[in-house]
């Protein structure tokens, strides 16, 4: 074997313990975090229910083995919440990844393209005006904020293009643009809003997931997923462009045409996220810049990892938001932004100490 293929086996092996660790402790964090909450249950009883859920498991679990109000809580409450903590933080960690890349920027994060102002604006209305409606079927609010979130990016897009280019500081600064226009118009939702549905307006802003219903979790799951799937298939064009526009088109990469795919593909990721959550902030921000701080740049790891570590961290965050105040849950929102103030200034100082340098 060539030096260049024992380098490349090594590597391999060494992305493949990786993602098994990170798997293994994604499973390790959902497990602990059904045993958390104001009611408790042990983990015989856990297991237990989720046993029964098997086919092939289910008849050698007695029945007696986790009571009815217990598997309740954890089938009907817990599980739909930290399944919807797993897929949320992999679509915002991923979506992360792929502005970062496009941007080549570690400060570019999910909602830079006003997806988060598009978002609030359409389930604001929804709130506001709509409660308790269903579209085809779906829940009348985070359908909105779906479609209200696409059109923004759509918008924010066009706005930009130049002919068949859009310069990325173009791009940036019309996503600023739109955010504020579309902040305040929900601002003055929120003046107008009676009182009674106020409180649902600012629990979305701040972002948390503890209503989640299975639902609700099968309605933004396949985005995600497709989302998450697709994009690793242009790991490698996210490494060429990381080396220069005019490098990746050398080496044979379409730059404008990626570029539209991945915004489109983690725009849509953070739309279906944010549809049933609400703003959680600075997951897209912290989780690539950390994971490629500790695995290295190469997309056809960081991808895959950066998916695990934004579920896990979400889903930890979730935990912590359930204890810390006892029956009073926080919005798992709170402490995402509590993480990411302090990191986001640490972002700031290391940009600043590289300008010196």
């Amino acid at each position: 074997m060539s030096n260049i293929e024992i380098s490349y086996s090594k590597r391999s092996r060494r992305w493949q313990l990786t993602l098994t660790a990170l798997i293994i402790a994604l499973f390790v964090t959902v497990l602990a975090s059904l045993n958390v909450g104001y009611a408790p249950i042990s983990f015989s009883e856990i297991l237990a229910a989720l046993g029964k859920q098997i086919p092939f498991l289910n008849g050698s679990i007695s029945s007696n083995s986790v009571s009815t109000v217990n598997q309740a809580i954890i089938l009907d409450i817990r599980l739909p919440r930290i399944l919807a903590g797993v897929i949320i933080g992999a679509a915002l960690a991923t979506a992360g990844v792929l502005y970062q890349g496009v941007f080549k920027n570690p400060m570019a994060d999910p909602y830079v393209l006003g997806v988060s102002a598009g978002a609030s604006l359409g389930a604001g209305i929804a709130i506001v005006f709509g409660s308790g409606l269903s579209v085809l079927g779906f829940p009348i609010v985070p359908t909105t904020a779906f479609a209200a979130a696409l059109a923004t990016v759509f918008v924010v897009y066009n706005i930009s293009r130049i002919g068949s280019r859009v310069p990325e500081m173009t791009l940036l600064l019309s996503g600023i643009a739109i955010t504020i226009f579309l902040s305040a118009v929900f601002q003055i939702l929120q003046v107008l809003a009676p009182n009674a549905k106020l409180h649902a307006l600012v629990f979305w802003l701040i972002g948390g997931i503890t209503n989640v219903t299975w639902g609700d979790w099968w309605s933004i799951f396949p985005f995600i997923i497709v989302g998450i799937f697709l994009s690793y298939f242009f790991a490698r064009d996210l490494n060429m462009i990381a080396l220069g526009e005019d490098t990746a088109q050398h080496l044979g990469v379409n730059t404008e045409r990626t570029k539209k795919i991945l915004l489109t593909l983690g725009s849509m990721m953070t739309a279906a996220a944010v549809s049933i959550s609400g703003l959680i902030g600075f997951v897209g921000l912290m989780i690539p810049h950390i994971t490629r701080l500790v695995i290295g740049p190469d997309h056809r790891i960081l991808l895959p990892a950066s998916v695990i570590v934004g579920a896990i961290f979400l889903v930890s965050c979730d935990a912590l938001a359930r204890i810390l105040t006892g029956a009073a849950e926080l919005p798992v929102g709170v402490i995402t932004a509590l993480a990411g103030g302090p990191f986001f200034i640490f972002l700031l100082r290391r940009k600043k100490l590289s300008y010196r340098m």
